[in-house]
């Protein structure tokens, strides 16, 4: 008998979770705590220096060899083109590598263009709540604006190199205690629209699975981005 297997939890095990699944059989000379424990602390101390500048993560890559972390984090900024960002960007490094010493090299890369990124419609999620809009449309705003971006193509440094892929599809999951209501249970809205290439596995999806803090409690909100390699390229 063929065994089920779940598109989606696999298409996501192969590009993100297992990759980075570390194998440490016979390999008990290396602390494998201390580097995930690192790279945790860096990732949060960035997060709160990025929310506080009005910065947007793009994404981060940690990179160790010979006891050395290499740390690549990409960024867009919301600020004019007259702040000081570079001075900005400068003291965070004196401040990491003050705090875990001098085997840490830390380079930036601001991106221009990046209006369909996980961590960015999280943002507006975000803010859109913040706003007193409801949940309902926000998810409404989000939709829209990536519905009027389908067929929309973008450059991805994947395993290949530089990639041009094209936006196809997504599908955003919010669950959670979000309507103040006497019904003390929890709901789920999911939006899907588009194509979504989980079986072919030379498509790519990018993924972002976070915790929002509402008035009303702790809520979950999923966000998968479907893209197509472009074969043409």
């Amino acid at each position: 008998m063929a065994q089920k297997i779940n598109p989606i939890s696999q298409k996501l095990g192969l590009i993100q979770v297992w990759q980075n699944t570390i194998q440490n059989y016979g390999k008990l000379s290396i602390n494998y705590f201390f580097i995930l424990h690192r790279q945790l602390q860096i990732s949060k101390f960035l997060v709160q220096v990025f929310d506080s500048n009005f910065f947007l993560l793009a994404g981060k890559e940690l990179f160790y060899k010979q006891n050395t972390f290499f740390y690549t984090i990409y960024y867009s900024t919301l600020l004019n083109t007259k702040f000081d960002y570079v001075f900005l960007l400068t003291n965070f490094i004196k401040t990491v590598k003050g705090y875990l010493g001098d085997n840490l090299y830390i380079r930036f890369y601001l991106k221009l263009n990046w209006y369909s990124t996980t961590y960015l419609l999280t943002k507006y999620f975000q803010y859109l709540l913040k706003q007193n809009t409801s949940t309902a449309k926000t998810l409404w705003l989000i939709c829209q604006f990536l519905e009027k971006n389908l067929n929309s193509t973008k450059i991805l440094y994947l395993k290949n190199g530089p990639t041009k892929v094209i936006l196809k599809g997504f599908k955003i999951k919010f669950g959670g205690r979000f309507i103040n209501s006497r019904n003390q249970m929890a709901k789920n809205i999911e939006q899907n629209v588009g194509h979504s290439p989980l079986i072919n596995l030379i498509s790519h999806v990018e993924f972002l699975s976070t915790e929002i803090f509402t008035k009303l409690g702790t809520c979950g909100l999923r966000i998968w981005l479907f893209y197509e390699i472009d074969k043409l390229q």
